[in-house]
């Protein structure tokens, strides 16, 4: 099989829709339909069930038969770029946001955004995690002025929804509930998912666009005093949230 008959094949196991390409087989066109089609069933199964495995809150909303459809519809119109499939699936919440059946679930794009954030987080290459064990007290005053650089699991959302109790309950939110922002990121091997206040959330988004604590004190002291600053500071380093190395 050249290669303009291996594009026409898998163009045809990728969409449902796609005319059989009877040319490309040597048995009657019963037969060759029947065995094509059981093919095309399997693939877009292995699909189906790749995003189930990455997207369970997102299914438990839900419920399993729409995912199942909804997952079937995104594979036809997304077919995966790689062969690895726990890669598969990094557009899915974009698909949520413009698919006009779930208009009135608005919230359910940020769920998937945390459930791929999770996924990042599990496959995100190693990095050195700063610990503040060992550390004199002049390189802890040093610290403050470094401009840290998160470790490469690290994923923070902000959302005008109730993320972090939509993905951890899997219940509906109710008018009146806030939004809320969630920190996900690998320690150690350990899979981490937290909420977080504004508070740390803000700080947590100054010392990304490469400030120091100290000069992200200085933004946020009209909202924060010094010690609240610390303590998020230092729970934030308690989580080894930072690499070891300083932008």
């Amino acid at each position: 099989m050249n290669a303009a008959d291996q594009a026409v094949f898998a163009q045809a196991l990728d969409r449902p829709e796609a005319t059989i390409p009877w040319q490309l087989g040597n048995l009657p066109e019963q037969r060759f339909a029947q065995r094509f089609n059981m093919l095309r069933n399997t693939v877009h199964a292995g699909r189906i069930e790749a995003l189930r495995q990455v997207y369970p809150a997102v299914e438990r909303l839900l419920g399993a038969d729409y995912f199942t459809a909804l997952a079937a519809l995104f594979s036809s119109q997304h077919p995966p770029s790689s062969a690895v499939l726990h890669e598969y699936g990094a557009h899915l919440a974009v698909f949520i946001e413009q698919f006009p059946p779930l208009a009135d679930w608005p919230f359910l794009a940020d769920v998937a955004r945390l459930e791929w954030a999770r996924l990042h987080a599990f496959h995100a290459a190693d990095a050195l995690p700063l610990q503040l064990d060992g550390l004199g007290e002049e390189a802890l005053h040093r610290l403050l002025d470094l401009r840290l650089q998160w470790h490469p699991s690290v994923t923070l959302l902000r959302s005008t929804y109730p993320l972090w109790s939509l993905w951890f309950a899997a219940e509906l939110p109710h008018a009146d509930w806030p939004g809320e922002n969630v920190l996900v990121w690998r320690q150690g091997l350990q899979l981490m998912t937290r909420k977080v206040d504004d508070s740390s959330a803000d700080l947590l988004e100054q010392l990304r666009h490469r400030r120091s604590f100290s000069e992200a004190a200085l933004v946020l002291q009209a909202q924060m005093d010094m010690a609240q600053l610390c303590a998020r500071f230092s729970m934030f380093l308690s989580w080894q949230i930072f690499s070891a190395s300083e932008r």
